[in-house]
């Protein structure tokens, strides 16, 4: 069989494991999260873990038989799928690189399952989530194998933020999609590679934008405005070969998670009010995994292992679990000559 047919063949079988892994591994989440928690929003995982592509620098072999400066050239896909007990989404990310130093990409998020305890009942909702468009800026250093990655993104508010979906009561609840507001991420990476390792840290700003909703009292409408705290990370990834196809990775991640405020005011000039939204803690992860080299088409499976949850607010809930983490890179060799 010809080699571009196995590729085809293998690239068939990714993307039906990124459609039906959520639904095999469904189940429900565990009680105790907000569900307005940008903790559980789909561009979160996806800008932390890094795909194969970015290891490779355009100065070095690739490890799949093709050089280095043809994986940094030309169109492409990655796919991505996080399961655990909370939620289970994938993110199908077409990209176009019009040269070593310019990318676009677009992050597109499917929720196969969101389910959200309320008291004495739980409702699950899919759907489209918030869709994130990057634009990225690479820079080589004089170094062999090293580069600066700068990626600006903006996050859409795609998602069904007021989704309503039925609990066991036949009672609709809110089980949110998205923000329902625009956000900016800012995120810079250092890379260095070469054809037995790779080593990429980074670190990630997230701004998320204020939100309100209001309620007509009849003479008076009060505007609740919420203000969501930005995200930081720093990130610490690397990979080994260990034979000709097999790569091993290891990354750690670290994100800062920053109070928020609601605003409370009245149409009427009543006074209004001002509290602390208690969303701030600190999360530390570890991403160990494994990858094959086959060609264009580079797969990743591995684990996302929560090992500290510390929340300013004493009330929030401390258990985090453990995701399963599928991906796959594709980068066709006739979109890269």
């Amino acid at each position: 069989m010809p080699n571009h047919s196995r590729v085809m063949i293998c690239l068939c079988v990714a993307s039906m494991l990124v459609l039906a892994a959520p639904a095999v591994l469904a189940q429900h989440q565990e009680e105790g999260h907000d569900h307005g928690e940008v903790l559980y929003d789909t561009t979160t995982g996806r800008t932390i873990m890094p795909s194969s592509g970015d290891f490779v620098t355009g100065d070095e072999d690739d490890g799949t038989g093709e050089g280095g400066d043809k994986a940094l050239g030309g169109a492409g896909i990655n796919g991505y799928v996080d399961v655990n007990e909370d939620m289970k989404a994938g993110v199908l990310t077409p990209f176009y690189r019009f040269s070593p130093a310019f990318a676009v990409k677009a992050h597109v998020p499917l929720i196969w399952d969101r389910t959200l305890k309320f008291f004495n009942s739980e409702a699950s909702a899919s759907g489209l989530g918030d869709v994130v468009v990057d634009a990225d800026y690479t820079r080589r250093l004089s170094t062999p194998g090293t580069l600066l990655r700068f990626t600006g993104s903006v996050k859409l508010a795609t998602g069904d933020e007021e989704k309503m979906a039925k609990d066991e009561f036949d009672v609709e609840q809110n089980v949110p999609l998205g923000t329902g507001t625009t956000d900016y991420i800012v995120k810079g990476q250092y890379v260095k590679s070469t054809p037995k390792r790779g080593l990429l840290f980074g670190v990630l700003y997230r701004k998320n934008s204020p939100y309100e909703t209001s309620q007509d009292n009849g003479s008076n409408i009060v505007t609740t405005k919420t203000r969501v705290g930005g995200q930081i990370a720093a990130v610490a990834f690397g990979r080994t070969r260990a034979n000709e196809k097999f790569w091993l990775h290891m990354g750690v991640s670290v994100m800062k998670l920053s109070k928020g405020k609601v605003e409370i005011s009245n149409s009427d000039g009543t006074a209004g009010s001002e509290t602390d939204l208690e969303h701030g803690g600190t999360l530390i992860d570890i991403f160990p995994g494994i990858s094959y080299a086959l060609g264009p088409l580079s797969p990743y499976l591995g684990v996302r292992i929560p090992l500290g949850t510390s929340f300013d607010d004493e009330f929030r809930y401390d258990k985090r679990n453990t995701s399963i983490i599928f991906q796959f890179s594709y980068s066709p060799e006739s979109m890269t000559k």
